[in-house]
């Protein structure tokens, strides 16, 4: 039971290297529009801080804060992302996902997809954000020590200056890691999906299953 349960699985993920072989600019597309909805994100982010209010454009330090204007910050920043950020992206990637399943998508192919959903999938772990996340924070200790105020006290320093802190930080680790990552991906996938050979039947695997 286990060792079908295994086949099964593996057969499940080659079909989906299979799909995103034969239609994978669309891949690439949704991966700009990842992308791009994390670009917008920070400037969105940056604009709140310069614009908001609540906050003092920026200038209040951590000790003026309150329980009550805290949360309404977050709210707003929320809001704000998604009118922003989150609907126009959603709405775009509904937009192509309409047009690619009830447009380009043959009927055969829909039903193989459906038949992939319904395959159980072990549920995987990863430490990826947390990584990512200890890097951020080590950058921005690194942009705080570099810039003087190692050892300035929280209540001299603004929010504002943490949150740009933050932002360039992310926007170095995007450039120095996030962009060579991005371009060396692009070019191992096409190279290894975007070929004439990558575009096999994506029901080979299932029909031997089926033998």
């Amino acid at each position: 039971m286990a060792s079908e349960e295994n086949t099964n699985e593996i057969s499940n993920e080659v079909f989906w290297k299979n799909l995103a072989g034969r239609y994978w600019y669309f891949v690439l597309i949704f991966g700009l529009l990842i992308v791009g909805a994390i670009i917008g994100f920070i400037l969105t982010l940056d604009w709140y801080i310069d614009t908001s209010a609540i906050g003092g454009y920026g200038s209040w330090t951590f000790d003026q804060f309150s329980l009550g204007t805290t949360i309404v910050w977050v709210i707003f920043l929320f809001l704000r992302t998604l009118l922003i950020v989150a609907l126009p992206t959603l709405a775009v990637a509904g937009i192509l996902v309409a047009i690619i399943w009830f447009v380009i998508l043959p009927p055969e192919l829909k039903e193989e997809i459906k038949t992939s959903f319904k395959t159980p999938r072990p549920g995987k772990r990863s430490s990826g954000g947390g990584g990512f996340g200890f890097l951020l924070f080590i950058g921005v200790c690194i942009y705080v020590y570099v810039d003087g105020n190692w050892l300035t006290e929280f209540g001299s320093l603004t929010y504002g200056y943490f949150m740009n802190a933050w932002i360039t930080v992310f926007k170095w680790v995007l450039i120095i890691f996030g962009i060579p990552a991005v371009i060396i991906g692009i070019i191992w996938f096409v190279r290894k999906y975007g070929r004439s050979d990558s575009m096999a039947p994506l029901n080979e695997v299932h029909d031997k299953d089926a033998q």
